[in-house]
């Protein structure tokens, strides 16, 4: 997805390069995935403890992928900490990069399932996850596929969303914005977001625009062509159904236009890269959906323990990727933990649960989607989120 001119790109791919190299221990940690995978206990009592095999694989390369690295980081402290408590199931983290291809990436969770024997996939995105859906070979072995990093609303039996869909932010991000007093609220949409279903002509899109009053402004060919119209417009807000690069781009080039009202971006933008490709002296608003709390609800109980086991564990700050990411593995390893035997049928009938992972509920006894949560959040100039 590259709605931005080659000369904006150029200036925003380097800058989110820089980022990716600086994270340091994890980084290194992840250049061999094998490291992720939790060696067996010396321990007698934690050798009995029934083994639950996670199969992730990681998108490096992609769209999404500083989301998806802070999102296997979430899910990493999580499993850690529980393989260290000797409570619940031991948690076999199996960790692979993901090829670029939707298709050869398939054949790799096949082959974890014949080889690694893993009981459930973790954390895919929005790349992956549809190909995942339509294998008839990890639905026939039973793989579970859990707690995906992607937005998209796909029907499979065998997926378990515990966070709201792309048409659920939509709507909240609307609705929360007109609490707010704004009536010009613009949507602009990358043409292959979420699988190309907010394309031109789709009933989702047609629905949006009558829903704004107003046509939605695609972003094809120049960026700075579409800043100019949407200026034109007066906006109190921009919605961009787009990815990191799509959102920082548009805001910049609506930045060079002297617009700088509200610019909001759904969960599929990376706070922190965005603010590096917006620039210091940006001066518009920066917003983004969260579909989990983020960091800046600190009163939370599974907020508080994420930061300190992400201190613990890994020596790094946590941001809404990685709470996320703990969220759906927390929900897991409960979940996992009242399977009374082995085997597929029981854990699925073990996820189907509703589980408090400490004053955040997921509720998946009426569904496979746990949560419809989608709050507003202001971005600070540190990429960090703001309480609202």
């Amino acid at each position: 997805m590259r709605p931005a001119s080659p000369r904006t790109m150029s200036s925003a791919v380097p800058a989110r390069r820089r980022m990716l190299r600086s994270f340091g221990t994890l980084a290194a940690m992840l250049a061999a995935p094998a490291a992720f995978a939790q060696p067996q206990s010396a321990n007698p009592a934690a050798a009995q403890r029934r083994s639950l095999v996670v199969g992730h694989l990681l998108d490096r390369v992609g769209p999404q992928a500083d989301l998806a690295r802070d999102y296997l980081a979430g899910a990493k402290v999580l499993f850690d900490a529980t393989n260290a408590s000797g409570q619940g199931p031991r948690i076999v983290h199996m960790v692979r990069d993901a090829d670029a291809s939707p298709r050869i990436a398939t054949s790799q969770a096949i082959g974890m399932a014949e080889s690694d024997h893993i009981d459930v996939l973790f954390g895919p995105g929005d790349t992956l996850l549809p190909a995942l859906a339509t294998s008839s070979e990890l639905s026939r072995r039973g793989v579970q596929i859990v707690a995906p990093l992607s937005g998209l609303s796909l029907a499979a039996d065998n997926i378990w969303f515990t966070r709201a869909d792309y048409q659920a932010e939509l709507d909240a991000a609307v609705r929360q914005l007109r609490s707010y007093g704004l009536k010009n609220i613009v949507l602009a949409v990358s043409p292959d977001f979420a699988a190309g279903t907010l394309a031109a002509g789709t009933p989702w899109l047609e629905r949006m625009e009558r829903d704004l009053a107003t046509r939605a402004v695609t972003l094809t060919g120049s960026v700075d062509d579409s800043a100019r119209r949407i200026a034109a417009t007066r906006p109190g807000a921009v919605i961009v159904a787009g990815d990191t690069l799509a959102y920082g781009s548009l805001g910049r080039a609506l930045a060079a236009q002297g617009w700088y009202g509200f610019l909001v971006g759904l969960s599929a933008v990376s706070p922190a890269a965005a603010r590096e490709i917006l620039g210091g002296h940006y001066a518009g608003g920066v917003v983004v959906t969260q579909v989990a709390p983020g960091p800046q609800e600190s009163t939370l109980r599974v907020v508080k323990e994420h930061v300190a086991r992400m201190k613990q564990y890994l020596d790094e700050p946590p941001s809404p990727a990685t709470l996320a990411g703990y969220i759906g593995a927390a929900w897991l390893v409960r979940a996992a933990s009242a399977a009374r035997a082995p085997g597929a049928l029981e854990l699925r009938r073990a996820l189907q649960s509703r589980i408090d992972v400490g004053d955040f509920t997921l509720d998946f006894t009426r569904g496979l989607r746990g949560s419809q949560y989608v709050q507003l959040a202001p971005i600070g100039k540190s990429g960090v989120p703001q309480r609202a």
